[in-house]
């Protein structure tokens, strides 16, 4: 993004804001910053709702000190609609119509309702085809993300989802491996931890692009609920005990008992995407990095890796930063704004 822009992030739990730029070979940033995200916001259109969360971003804005008026927006994942395809290469009006046939395939709304696009990652010249990244957001999610805008006195220049922001960070934080010639695609996964639902990307190290994704409707907010009524607790109890001791097994509380259907169910989404990395890409994933939700799951990364029979990692930011006291204040949780800085990147 251009000096006078900075990113917001979107998300369901969390609306995260930076203004972070390129210094050589690491990101710099002297505003970060986040505020929660109202339950009614995404899922509803209440202009009251939308009027106290523009209030939130205003006042977050002035807390940090930032006065741009630019903006590039992240939205989620779990709100949007992304598909990594390889097609032939084709000429402008080839390719209009094929994307529109593909997107049909995949997006759940008619397509005059949505607003799409299209990235493309890799061209093959020598098997003339090309790897494309078909995004799709609908239309009324946009015009809410505008209002919201509107009143906190900001102008998007950009939109994009998820996949294609944390695709930049991936590909600026990741060295490629120039000298591997081997027929089976080694590369990292990427655990997007949402709130409703998981993305998982794979990062090709040898192209240095996602070029595989799934997402599945098993996030954070599941194993909260598994908690909260399991022990007939509040919500904020639930949140503790998750962040405070995830599966570990404890005197008073067995979570690990109760958690244990949720994560079989994320076990085999995750299964499944490895079969086809292998089957159909015949891609073999080398590392693991975990982030979002996950900084609030106790060893969360250390149950995904359990399951693929590997080390996961959480995604830590802070050694790809320029030091001073906000990236210190933020260092625990600088993988969370992942989406932000490569949103900041564009």
């Amino acid at each position: 993004m251009a000096g006078n822009n900075f990113c917001i992030e979107i998300n369901e739990s969390y609306i995260r804001v930076g203004d972070v730029k390129k210094e050589g070979q690491l990101f710099a940033t002297d505003h970060l910053g986040a505020v929660e995200t109202l339950p009614a916001f995404l899922p509803g259109d209440s202009e009251k709702v939308i009027e106290e969360q523009a209030g939130y971003v205003y006042n977050l804005l002035n807390q940090i000190g930032l006065k741009k008026k630019t903006v590039g927006i992240v939205v989620p994942d779990s709100y949007t609609f992304s598909q990594i395809t390889s097609m032939p290469k084709l000429n402008e009006k080839e390719m209009l119509s094929a994307i529109k046939f593909q997107a049909d395939q995949f997006i759940p709304m008619p397509l005059d309702e949505i607003n799409l696009d299209i990235e493309l990652l890799h061209e093959n010249v020598q098997n003339k085809s090309m790897l494309t990244l078909i995004a799709a957001a609908p239309k009324k999610l946009i015009e809410k993300i505008e209002k919201l805008l509107d009143l906190v006195g900001l102008e998007a220049e950009t939109v994009e989802t998820e996949i294609s922001a944390i695709g930049r960070v991936a590909s600026e934080i990741i060295k490629q491996d120039p000298t591997s010639q081997d027929a089976i695609s080694k590369g990292v996964l990427f655990v997007n931890f949402g709130f409703s639902s998981t993305s998982l990307y794979f990062f090709d190290q040898k192209l240095g692009i996602f070029t595989y994704s799934h997402n599945f409707n098993i996030g954070y907010n599941l194993f909260v609920k598994e908690i909260q009524v399991n022990l007939n607790i509040d919500p904020k109890k639930s949140i503790e005990l998750l962040k405070g001791f995830g599966l570990a097994q404890t005197a008073s509380f067995r979570l690990d008992t109760i958690l244990a259907p949720g994560i079989k169910d994320f076990s085999s989404e995750l299964q499944r995407f490895l079969n086809e990395l292998h089957e159909k890409y015949h891609g073999q994933v080398t590392e693991v990095l975990v982030f979002n939700e996950s900084d609030r799951f106790h060893s969360f990364e250390q149950i995904i890796g359990k399951q693929m029979g590997t080390q996961a990692r959480l995604l830590d930011l802070y050694p790809f930063f320029v030091k001073n006291n906000v990236v210190e204040s933020f260092k625990p949780m600088l993988g969370s704004f992942a989406a932000v800085v490569g949103g900041s990147l564009r």
